[in-house]
């Protein structure tokens, strides 16, 4: 559930952020983008160091994770409210208090969310078995999904609300953030950790065993390179959609609710054959998947298929892309707790946080390369002949490639069942 209301307000500050400095308070292209920058920054750094701290925390009352999850949702209440409310606190004509104003506040909203995120994806190592994290994993990953939808609402219909007032934003904001906390109070009030033996507090020792894991050390890559075309895919499926296929109104909507829907339909496929299959061939079957569709942007929308509905064109490059970005959204999460567990069995010590959060350096760092491709590849100049820039049709051939390497580090070197091989040892 709390996942609903953190991933609603992440999407909102990813989304609407941007346009809302750039067009409605006229600050510079590069001080946008530089501020988003140094956020993307603190949370690479923060998201690890508070799974640490959570992991090195004693507390009998409330257990490690709890403190940090309750204080990093209201944070991000906060942090994400003040965001959108610059105009009550300095004067949006000057370029230079503007800019410290967001920077501020979107480097304090992804600390809030790493403060907030990384314990409470800790618990999945924790609070549920093997056999679960799979199906606990696509429960959590539905309620991000729902929350997308709210975050692409409220920011499209923010420039409306802006029109009668900054104070309708603001009331707004500051509801979706109280009803983020309220998300996360049943977790934090009904859910009991075990007892478990914590780690000594020292970083330098704590790297220093999650390194040496080379099982973990593999899958970092993965994640890593995995951030990349995920992202270009993140940043300019919309706009494929809308331009090239030219789909606007009902029918963009009902495009953009069929990729919600498969995308959900298709953690349940994923989930049964796990089951059955271990967590490695589906994972694999689903990046094929994705590889083997993104490049037929070359070919959806264009006149080869002229004879065919543009709707019917999406529809069917929208069901290839739910189906294989979905299984990479449902896998890493059971993966990397079991990794964490089987830490845990072989060394003595519970250190999920930090298995958890170290992904977040290697995850933001080449998510912001990825978002800089991304706007070079929408400003190439126009297509032959077309309204469209030419990076609207290679952006799907370009993700393909990048997604190559994640297949043989994915199939030649990350162990997706650790506690399966461990078990069977004699």
């Amino acid at each position: 559930m709390g996942r609903l209301g953190s991933s609603t307000l992440l999407s909102l500050v990813d989304l609407a952020t941007f346009w809302l400095y750039l067009e409605h308070f006229r600050l510079s292209g590069l001080l946008v983008g530089t501020a988003f920058t140094i956020g993307k920054l603190v949370i690479a750094f923060f998201g690890w160091y508070f799974g640490y701290l959570s992991d090195v925390t004693k507390s009998k009352r409330w257990g490690r994770r709890k403190p940090y999850i309750f204080s990093g949702s209201i944070l991000l209440a906060f942090s994400t409210t003040m965001i959108f409310a610059p105009d009550f606190f300095v004067p949006t004509a000057n370029e230079v208090f503007l800019f410290l104003y967001v920077t501020f506040f979107l480097s304090l909203a992804n600390l809030s969310y790493g403060l907030l995120s990384t314990p409470y994806m800790a618990w999945l190592a924790e609070i549920a078995d093997p056999e679960e994290r799979v199906s606990v994993s696509a429960y959590q990953n539905a309620f991000a999904m729902l929350a997308q939808v709210v975050g692409v609402l409220v920011s499209f219909s923010l420039p409306l609300l802006l029109e009668g007032g900054s104070s309708q934003a603001l009331w707004l904001l500051a509801c979706l953030g109280a009803f983020e906390v309220l998300l996360y109070l049943p977790a934090a009030f009904t859910i009991r950790e075990k007892e478990r033996p914590i780690p000594k507090p020292n970083v330098r020792r704590e790297v220093a065993i999650i390194l040496g894991n080379r099982n973990y050390r593999s899958w970092l890559a993965l994640q890593g390179l995995m951030s990349m075309p995920t992202a270009i895919l993140a940043s300019l499926i919309l706009s494929y959609v809308q331009n090239v296929l030219t789909l606007v109104g009902v029918q963009y909507m009902m495009v953009g609710g069929l990729m919600l829907l498969l995308t959900i339909a298709f953690f349940a496929f994923w989930t049964a054959a796990s089951k059955r299959l271990g967590k490695k061939k589906p994972l694999v079957a689903s990046v094929l998947v994705l590889t083997a569709s993104l490049p037929l942007t070359l070919v959806i929308g264009q006149p080869v298929l002229g004879f065919v509905p543009s709707a019917l064109q999406a529809s069917f490059f929208i069901s290839l892309v739910a189906a294989g970005i979905s299984g990479w959204y449902l896998f890493p999460s059971p993966i990397t707790a079991d990794i964490a567990q089987q830490d845990e069995m072989s060394g003595g010590e519970a250190r999920a946080g930090s298995y958890n959060g170290l992904v977040s350096i290697p995850l933001n760092v080449l998510q912001s390369l990825a978002r800089f491709i991304s706007g070079f590849l929408a400003d190439l100049p126009a297509a032959e002949g077309r309204s469209y820039t030419a990076g609207m049709l290679l952006w799907g051939p370009v993700s393909s490639i990048l997604l190559l390497p994640c297949l043989i580090v994915l199939a030649k070197y990350v162990e997706t069942d650790p506690l399966v091989r461990q078990q069977a040892r004699p």
